[in-house]
């Protein structure tokens, strides 16, 4: 595929990803329990650190298909 038909469903999945982990920190946020705080720790961070990486590769391959990079 092209990146410009790739990119938006990068975007779509990144965004996706960092409203799960939004929603992970704002139960954690409201009521604290350990299982809560934990899960928060160990899904929420990594999922945040993965669509910020799509994030970035996204903005990578639509600069490097307009010619910028």
């Amino acid at each position: 595929m092209t990146p410009s038909r790739t990119t938006p469903r990068v975007l779509k999945v990144a965004i996706v990803l960092a409203i799960v982990f939004n929603v992970l920190a704002l139960a954690v946020l409201i009521h604290t329990t350990p299982i809560g705080f934990t899960l928060f720790m160990f899904v929420g961070q990594p999922l945040f650190v993965v669509a910020f990486v799509l994030l970035l590769a996204a903005i990578l391959a639509d600069l490097k298909a307009k010619e910028i990079l």
